[in-house]
């Protein structure tokens, strides 16, 4: 029991040693050694491609930035001008305003699933490219869809694709907790994707991110063609 396991490679000395160093963690005797899950052990084996930072296909010309788009009239000027001038903070409550002001619910304070999924796309390309341009690719809702989809994320709930998804934009500690609102970093030194935040919290003194929402929400991204 004291002895020490085998190397893979005193079996097969064609494997490399990252393969080798991968098996010996997954076969540890002590269970808070050995690899969590099969993600972990995929990474670990160099199975696992990071997602990389691309700007959408359209980012918004310079050109279009005095008619923003909107399908209700809805005034994109002061979130064009906040994320001009990086006062991410304040961008970000800007977006919860505005977009609950299209599908108004600014008394609520919150969207359900049918009104995410009926969001108008003009209005979601605007707020959306508005961030992409002014982060230079960074922060917006396709840029956190893409690193989602980039771990198979889906409409559907998996546990681990979300833990993988939300320790890759910051929103959780990697192999800790989830942050709450008042730990966001409003940087554009920030990971890509940690930004915008505010949108989709539960409510309360936390405010809790609401896993399920921001699934529906990268669902019509997706559909809008973000």
């Amino acid at each position: 029991m004291n002895e020490p396991l085998p190397e893979p490679k005193h079996y097969n000395s064609r494997i490399s040693q990252r393969v080798n160093d991968a098996i010996l963690q997954g076969m540890e005797i002590e269970p808070e050694k050995r690899t969590a899950t099969v993600f972990k052990f995929r990474e670990s084996l160099g199975l696992v491609v990071q997602p990389r930072r691309t700007p959408p296909p359209n980012p918004l010309p310079a050109s279009e930035e005095g008619g923003l788009k909107s399908c209700c009239g809805m005034d994109y000027t002061k979130l064009r001008d906040l994320l001009k001038a990086g006062k991410w903070k304040k961008a970000d409550e800007e977006t919860k305003r505005v977009m609950l002001a299209v599908a108004k619910r600014e008394k609520e304070r919150w969207l359900d699933v049918k009104l995410i999924d009926n969001f108008p796309c003009a209005d979601l390309h605007t707020i959306d490219r508005l961030w992409v341009k002014y982060s230079d690719g960074k922060f917006g809702f396709s840029v956190q869809k893409r690193i989602y989809q980039s771990f198979d994320g889906t409409r559907e709930y998996n546990s681990d694709i979300w833990v993988n998804f939300a320790e890759t934009i910051g929103w959780k500690r990697k192999g800790g907790d989830w942050l709450f609102h008042e730990h966001i970093t409003f940087d554009i030194t920030a990971p890509d994707g940690h930004l915008p935040n505010d949108l989709l919290r539960l409510g309360g003194r936390f405010r809790m991110i609401n896993k399920e929402m921001w699934r529906y929400l990268f669902s019509r991204v997706e559909t809008c063609r973000l």
